[in-house]
C-alpha cells in the first residue's frame, strides 16, 4: 500500500480474473472509504514459500498523483497514474524502494550484494548512488522482507547497507552515521519525523519467539545517537518503525501472534497497541500518511500458506484500527 496524502492511496493485491496474472492495484481518493480498480503491471505477484520468495511484485509506492512504482524481482514504473506501466532494467531484484521530494531511491539486491540506486520520480535514468558503498551484504539481503532499509524525510535520507547507517541531508553527500548495535544484534530499520530527527532500530538475540530490542534516537540528522530503550520482548519477525509524530513512535513485529506497539514518550517506554492472534501471520507492509492516518498490511497474498492478507487503518494515531475492505 502507498499513500501520497491523506486522501490519495493506491493498494497492490489480487483480485479474481479469468486470464492469469491476476495481479491488481485499487486506488482511493477518499481515504480508504471508497476504492476503484487501476490497470496494473501484466506479472503476477512474489510468493513466500518454503523454497524463498518466487519472481514478481511485493510492494507499491507512489511519490504522488502521477508517478509511481511496482517492484520486487522486477520494478515497473508509471507517470500517468498507473493507465500504463513500463519495466526499468535492473540488475537485480528491487528490496526496498522510498521516495521523496521528487526523487526515488532503491535498494537492489543481486549475487554480489546490495547497490542503491536512485533516480527523479518523474522519470530519468537509473544511476547507482555516487558516495555509497555498492555490493555490500548483510543479514537483510536474503529476507524475503527487508523494507526499512531506506528512510526518507524531504531531501534528507538514511539508508542501512552492509550492516551500516549511511545519511546525506541533501542527496549530494554521504557519511556513515555513527550509530553500532549491541553485540549479535543488527540495524533492523530507521524511522524519521523530521530532516533532523531519526529513530533507529537494533534487534537481534532472538529466543523462543521474543527479540532484544535496543532504540537509539538522534536529534541533529544523525551526527549522533543516544540510547532511548533497550529490551527483549515478542517479535522476532519484520521489526518495521514509523514516527509519524515527535513523540509517537510504532515498531511492527510478529512472532507467534502479530503485533503493532507504541511509545508516546519518544521511545522510552513501550506498550501493544494492538494484537492480532493469527498463528504469527505476520506484517507485510506498514507507515503513517499523517500524524494520525496509518496503514498497516497484515499477511501476504502470494503466501502458499494462506493467501490472504488484510488491510488495517487508524484515524486517531493508532489508537484504534479498522479492517478495510474492498
Amino acid at each position: 500500500m502507498t499513500f501520497v496524502s491523506a486522501s490519495d492511496g493506491w493498494v497492490l493485491g489480487t483480485a479474481p480474473c479469468a486470464v492469469q496474472p491476476c495481479t491488481s492495484i485499487v486506488r482511493t481518493t477518499d481515504g480508504g472509504a471508497s476504492w476503484l480498480g487501476i490497470p496494473a503491471p501484466p506479472v503476477p505477484l512474489a510468493s513466500n514459500g518454503p523454497n524463498g520468495l518466487s519472481p514478481g511484485l511485493s510492494y507499491l509506492r507512489f511519490a504522488n498523483q502521477l508517478d509511481g512504482f511496482a517492484f520486487g524481482s522486477q520494478l515497473w514504473v508509471t507517470h500517468d497514474g498507473g493507465a500504463s506501466w513500463q519495466q526499468v532494467p535492473l540488475p537485480g531484484s528491487i528490496s526496498d524502494l522510498e521516495t521523496s521530494a521528487g526523487v526515488v531511491y532503491a535498494a537492489v539486491t543481486a549475487q554480489n550484494g546490495t547497490t542503491i540506486y536512485r533516480s527523479l520520480a518523474a522519470g530519468g535514468a537509473w544511476t547507482a548512488v555516487a558516495g555509497l558503498p555498492a555490493g555490500l551484504t548483510d543479514p537483510a539481503d536474503s529476507a524475503p522482507i527487508s523494507l526499512g532499509r531506506i528512510t526518507l524525510h524531504g531531501t534528507a535520507a538514511w539508508i542501512i547497507l552492509g550492516g551500516r547507517l549511511y545519511g546525506t541531508q541533501t542527496g549530494q553527500s554521504w557519511l556513515q552515521e555513527p550509530v553500532t548495535c549491541p553485540p549479535y544484534y543488527q540495524l533492523a530499520s530507521a524511522a524519521a519525523y523530521t530532516t533532523q530527527q531519526l529513530t533507529v532500530l537494533c534487534a537481534g538475540d532472538p529466543a523462543m519467539g521474543t527479540e532484544g530490542k535496543a532504540v537509539y534516537s538522534s536529534v541533529n540528522g544523525g551526527a549522533s545517537f543516544s540510547l532511548t530503550s533497550a529490551w527483549a520482548g515478542p517479535g522476532d519477525h519484520f521489526n518495521l518503525l514509523a514516527e509519524p509524530t515527535a513523540q509517537h513512535i510504532f515498531l511492527a513485529t510478529s512472532s507467534a501472534a502479530t503485533w503493532l506497539d507504541v511509545s508516546g514518550d519518544g521511545g522510552t517506554t513501550w506498550t501493544t497497541a494492538l494484537t492480532i492472534d493469527d498463528g504469527g501471520v505476520g506484517w507485510s507492509d506498514f507507515g503513517f500518511t499523517t500524524p494520525t492516518q496509518g496503514v498497516a498490511i497484515e499477511g501476504y497474498p502470494g503466501s502458499p500458506y494462506n493467501g490472504t492478507s488484510t488491510m488495517y487503518m487508524t484515524w486517531d494515531a493508532g489508537q484504534t484500527w479498522h479492517q478495510i475492505t474492498f
